[in-house]
């Protein structure tokens, strides 16, 4: 880290180390002794409630849920740890008098401020969240359910093939129970996999709302084929929708529904079938339960409960190296109560039930405190973030010591998402030597953010927050700069827009925001790139059902209307990528789905050139239109230079003098480089010119390696490793300077997010292609 960072966090631990427990402890309280060791401390008398009584950070979250290793401070003593880097917190807490089952949940509160509940949401890669519940489970009925009416008699399991299905029959009584949980997140999918007896009553409803204490929404479902949404108050029943199905005796049938906004939707077999608005009073988040009708009898082979995934400032993630709910053993030791067990979590902010009374157990809690959050919230360097447990009813447990750690930032770290199948993306330097960069805050806030740094790529912070682009789906997205202004096109399903953000002699200004340049027809893959004019105008190439199109922007800012670039007949045409070569010539090189890639020209006043074949062993799958890097040029754009991935994994070369003549193919790497890595239908490469040779920064297939070679005059050097110990899946650079005036290869790559957020990180190659640290 740098040496400011270190200070102030050097700063705040002195202090948070001064200050630990000042605020918690009851001097008047009785003390006997705990237990001894180096970090033992006198304990308390045992309450009459539940108290935290210590906590250890651990900053290796790999390690086992029970190994005694890996720690970042002493017990109860505050630590340092890295932003969208996991760590845990182990806390131990001493029960008190009662025996009645308690769950615990946590908090988290930044720099003083307010509390908040610490939700469950996974790392890198926020997929939503999913509880299923399988007829065959083996757990205790009173687990899985809370009944209503009926009773746990009315559930027995039946043999279904290998597993067991749920079966619940009533008798002369009615069914109603809740699915239990053991989320705090709010589901706003269901899906239920059923089947109705072949004889007998044949009515049953998901309850999907709790409205009141005894009022619900329901939609019941009838073997005769009838469907229909009931709004229950008390003895009110009111129909919201209906309609007719078939369900097929003895057979199973697949229901879902979905909350969208205010209104729900039922799909039966993947076919929509009702629609109605929510309830607007719920007094409850919306869960799931089960009600069947007297003499009735349905069969339960999976329950589904989804919610929609988030990025908040800091999550419980899912472990790496336990199970939700796994044992713990006795590793803090230091109350002097017997052992009574406990648990680490995993995806869960909520322990399960504990009885103890006068024992002790241990909690594991596996951690991420990120750089950028949804709504492009930013964690600093020296954030310090504080954590506490709270008991069944919100209510804090008195804690001896409050969990407590710093925040660092290491050094070229960027955080946040990649831009989803871009062509440049920067990082581009102004002549004050600051670099720009676009990213997204997150994978569920997927919003266009630029970043700066002013210390030659050490730190980045967003700039211009206020005002930046309101369009999301950052799917096909490119860059340049080019007379002190960097140009953006963003193509989303069925639009393509055009931004601009101005350095200027600061930090900088969005310009340009959302300006529509066409409505196409959606293409497959969303693609796009721009090309800057020597008199100001933009050409801007994007895709267009199956083909591409291209429109260009003038001098006064008015887009033309979009002219189709044709491809080769029956195929789809993609993967394009521009650039301006002498005497404002745009070249153009595109993939066709046949496997072949082809070369254009966009001149001015005529227009498209006649399309000269590049290359047909390129691979043939959706994912392999985006096999070619971004063109580059050499000798003031005289040369024009192409890079492409062939079907076997390998890069090859061609050059062309700016005509319609190209060189033979030369091999890049004999290596196999990645395509579509995290589903961006793109090879993971990229390539920049400084002088007169030609830079590729390329990902190995088969270890996810980051690799550097250079090429003076057609030879390529043997590839030198750039990241060996991450699985790097994105790579965009260009051109920059160091510190010292030194000419190097700006990089941003993603360490291995999987399409998440956190792992994008800056380092600089000079140009004589030796690696270098992103200190200037």
């Amino acid at each position: 880290m740098g040496q400011l960072s270190a200070r102030v966090i050097l700063a705040g631990l002195i202090a948070m180390a001064s200050l630990a427990g000042c605020a918690v402890n009851d001097p008047g309280t009785p003390r006997e002794a705990g237990s001894s060791g180096p970090d033992a401390v006198d304990r308390p008398a045992a309450a009459a409630a539940d108290r935290q009584v210590a906590f250890r950070i651990r900053r290796d979250s790999q390690l086992g849920l029970n190994d005694d290793g890996g720690w970042a401070a002493a017990v109860n003593q505050p630590a340092v740890v890295t932003a969208d880097q996991p760590f845990r917190i182990r806390f131990e807490v001493e029960a008190g008098d009662s025996s009645e089952p308690r769950r615990f949940a946590l908090q988290f509160r930044r720099n003083d401020g307010v509390w908040q509940s610490l939700e469950a949401a996974d790392f890198p890669l926020p997929q939503n969240l999913e509880e299923r519940r399988p007829g065959a489970s083996d757990r205790d009925f009173e687990r899985d359910w809370i009944i209503l009416d009926g009773s746990i008699e009315d559930l027995q399991r039946v043999p279904e093939g290998q597993t067991k299905a749920l079966r619940i029959l009533t008798q002369d009584g009615s069914f109603r129970a809740w699915a239990a949980t053991d989320f705090d997140w709010t589901p706003n999918e269901f899906a239920l996999e059923f089947r109705l007896p072949n004889e007998g009553h044949g009515r049953f409803g998901l309850v999907f709302e709790q409205i009141g204490a005894d009022a619900y929404s329901v939609i019941e479902l009838e073997r005769s084929g009838r469907a229909r949404v009931i709004r229950v108050d008390g003895i009110q029943r009111r129909i919201l929708a209906e309609t007719v199905v078939d369900l097929p005796a003895g057979e199973w049938n697949e229901l879902s529904l979905e909350l969208d906004g205010p209104q729900w939707t039922a799909e039966l077999h993947d076919e929509v079938r009702l629609q109605w608005q929510a309830a607007q009073r719920m007094i409850a988040q919306p869960r799931l339960g089960i009600d069947v009708a007297p003499d009735g009898q349905v069969d339960i082979m999976t329950l589904v409960i989804e919610g929609e995934a988030s990025t908040p400032r800091a999550s419980i993630i899912s472990s790496t190296s336990f199970e939700n709910g796994s044992a713990t053993d006795d590793l803090l030791s230091q109350s002097g109560l017997p052992f009574a067990g406990g648990s680490g979590l995993s995806l869960r902010s909520r322990t399960p039930a504990w009885s103890a009374r006068r024992g002790h157990g241990e909690w594991s809690v596996p951690i991420v405190i990120r750089r950028f959050a949804d709504q492009a919230a930013m964690n600093e360097a020296g954030d310090r973030f504080e954590f506490r447990l709270i008991d069944d009813l919100g209510r804090p447990l008195p804690a001896t010591n409050t969990a407590s750690v710093l925040l660092s930032v290491p050094d070229g770290h960027l955080g946040g998402t990649f831009v989803e199948t871009p062509m440049r993306l920067g990082p581009w330097q102004t002549g004050t030597g600051d670099l720009y960069f676009i990213i997204e805050p997150s994978e569920t806030w997927n919003r266009m953010m630029m970043l700066r740094s002013s210390d030659f790529g050490r730190t980045w912070r967003e700039v211009d927050g206020a005002r930046r682009p309101a369009t999301g789906d950052l799917e096909g997205l490119a860059s340049v700069y080019v007379g002190g202004r960097i140009h953006v096109v963003h193509q989303i399903s069925e639009q393509v827009l055009y931004h601009a953000f101005d350095p200027g002699e600061g930090v900088g200004a969005w310009v340009v925001r959302d300006e529509l340049i066409a409505e196409p027809a959606a293409p497959p893959t969303q693609v796009a790139d721009l090309a800057v004019r020597s008199d100001g105008s933009v050409v801007a190439v994007y895709g267009a059902g199956d083909g591409l199109a291209y429109a260009i922007r003038s001098e006064e800012g008015r887009w033309s209307e979009g002219i189709a670039i044709p491809g080769p007949l029956g195929t789809v045409v993609s993967g394009p990528t521009v650039i301006p070569g002498r005497d404002d010539f745009v070249h153009l090189a595109y993939t066709a789905s046949n496997g072949t890639a082809w070369a254009r020209r966009i001149e001015p006043g005529r227009g498209l050139s006649d399309a000269v074949l590049i290359a047909e062993t390129l691979a043939t799958e959706e994912e392999d239109v985006g096999a070619l890097l971004p063109l580059v040029t050499l000798d003031e754009g005289r040369t024009v230079v192409l890079i492409y991935r062939t079907q076997d994994g390998r890069l090859h070369e061609r050059r062309s003098a700016g005509d319609d003549r190209w060189s033979p193919p030369v091999t890049v790497t004999d290596r196999v480089v990645v395509q579509s890595p995290v589903d961006s239908d793109q090879v993971g490469a990229d390539a920049i010119a400084i002088g007169d040779a030609v830079h590729v920064a390329f990902i190995e297939t088969e270890t996810g390696t980051l690799f550097h070679t250079f090429s003076h005059g057609g030879q390529w050097s043997a590839p030198r490793s750039l990241v060996a110990d991450a699985n790097v899946q994105w790579v965009r650079g260009q051109p920059i300077a160091t510190a010292d005036g030194k000419a190097a290869y700006g990089i941003v790559y993603d360490a291995g997010s999987n399409g998440g957020s956190g792992l994008n990180r800056f380092l600089s190659i000079p140009a004589g292609s030796e690696p270098a640290s992103a200190r200037p």
